[in-house]
């Protein structure tokens, strides 16, 4: 068998999981067309997604059912379920790591799909509890810093290391002013980059370019990966643009709080009672 036979024979499995999903694309068209679109109410409950409309949220939900059916009849736990996508994407990160790309872009896919299972098996069983969502999106981090990692490590000696490195601080930040403006009482779902737009841009990005590589080989023994580049390039910029949003309207917000405080004499949300005697020792200290 020759060499680039050889190759490609490696990406089969990976090109399979991509005729599944291109064949469910077609059927969940035609069944559309037919009967209606298919919606899921947790995933349009999630807040709205400029990269990933309502039509295909709904067509991942209705591909993935399969799944979703076999881990609800499973008895497994949704923290079990958070932990294994956790394994999963810190696996994706190894696999990226050691330049098994396709690999790597198909585990980090399916972190972010048992991601979404977890909280839908939790809320299916009446075990909805703020340990758990604290639980779930705390290993999240982890999950996309390894795959961030391993992919800075392959590219270590390449340009590409410094969008890879703006991109695990972007993909940290998004979450941390959400949460941040959560504490303050403002609520902020909305956003270019949210986590399922980066594992939908970063996983399809890695998982497809060996393809790219196949097609359009280059000389050297170290890959480029171009389409995984390109991707990591785009995260850094929109994961970044997405945390300055966040910050810029979390900022407006609370000046809008302060000044509806002022008029009012309402206590602004998230800041502690002062007595006024606290308040001048704290201006002194200052």
């Amino acid at each position: 068998m020759s060499t680039a036979a050889q190759h490609w024979l490696t990406l089969a499995p990976a090109a399979a999981i991509v005729l599944y999903f291109v064949v469910g694309m077609i059927a969940f068209t035609a069944r559309s067309a037919i009967w209606g679109l298919s919606h899921d109410q947790d995933i349009e409950a999630s807040g709205r997604s400029i990269l990933i409309g309502t039509y295909l949220r709904n067509y991942f939900s209705w591909v993935i059912r399969p799944l979703w059916l076999l881990v609800n009849a499973s008895g497994i736990s949704p923290n079990a379920v958070t932990v294994l996508a956790t394994m999963v994407g810190v696996g994706s990160g190894v696999a990226a790591a050691t330049g098994r790309f396709a690999l790597a872009g198909w585990l980090f896919i399916l972190s972010g799909i048992l991601d979404t299972l977890d909280g839908k098996l939790a809320r299916v069983r009446n075990r909805v509890t703020r340990a758990g969502a604290a639980f779930d999106s705390l290993l999240d981090r982890y999950a996309d810093g390894a795959v961030l990692f391993g992919l800075a490590f392959y590219f270590r000696n390449s340009w590409t290391l410094i969008p890879a490195l703006a991109a695990l601080f972007g993909t940290s930040m998004v979450p941390y002013v959400r949460a941040k403006a959560e504490s303050f009482g403002v609520t902020m779902k909305e956003g270019l980059m949210q986590r399922p737009e980066r594992v939908f841009t970063l996983g399809i990005a890695v998982m497809m370019s060996p393809f790219v590589e196949a097609l359009l080989p280059t000389t050297g023994g170290h890959s480029p990966q171009r389409l995984a580049a390109i991707g990591l390039v785009l995260l850094a910029v929109t994961s970044n643009t997405t945390a300055i949003g966040r910050i810029a309207r979390l900022l407006t917000a609370l000046r809008e709080q302060a000044r509806a405080s002022a008029s009012t004499g309402a206590p602004v949300p998230g800041q502690p009672r002062t007595s006024p005697s606290a308040a001048r020792a704290r201006l002194v200290r200052t």
